[in-house]
């Protein structure tokens, strides 16, 4: 019997024949981004969002000190400077999109396109539009939902979890990254 393939969050968002595989921990995310060369962390919205005391800016302040260069989208660039993390680029998400779909793009430093884009704290409807263009117009480019909804439009994706799964699986990423 094959397993039940994942829902995702927003029902108009149906699978197409190509869709996200589901990332099984927070473990197995960090091994995926350890592999890859360049990464590139786009952070949207809702990352000023508290998750039982912690923001989930805080993960990706995590992420960011492990070597992963930061794009704050929306309006979240005050709030990483309010962390203390300068490095943290400002950019409209459709920008960067746009951006990484061209193969010519040297990248935020210039020393080449980047080979994992990691999403983390979008807006659901928004962050889906923008890993449709780079699954049809960057299929290079590897990309993993972070968030707590299935993206089935991303390579990898959480499927949908309860909170408390979420920080858990969050937490052992950036644990795991830290190694």
């Amino acid at each position: 019997m094959a397993a039940k393939a994942p829902t995702p969050w927003q029902t108009a968002n149906f699978r197409g024949p190509k869709t996200a595989s589901v990332l099984i921990s927070g473990k197995v995310a960090a091994k995926m981004i350890k592999k890859k060369k360049r990464c590139l962390l786009l952070v949207g919205g809702n990352g000023t969002k508290e998750l039982n005391g912690k923001k989930i800016i805080n993960y990706a302040v995590e992420i960011a000190k492990t070597g992963v260069p930061v794009v704050a989208t929306a309006n979240m660039l005050k709030a990483f400077l309010e962390a203390k993390l300068d490095s943290a680029k400002d950019m409209l998400l459709a920008d960067i999109t746009n951006r990484l779909r061209d193969p010519e793009w040297k990248g935020l430093d210039g020393k080449g396109q980047y080979d994992c884009v990691i999403y983390l704290g979008g807006i659901y409807y928004i962050q889906s539009q923008s890993l449709s263009t780079l699954k049809h117009f960057a299929p290079d480019i590897l990309t993993i939902s972070l968030d707590r909804e299935y993206q089935p439009n991303a390579s990898f994706s959480f499927n949908n979890l309860k909170k408390a799964d979420w920080i858990k699986e969050l937490d052992d990423m950036v644990t795991e990254l830290k190694a």
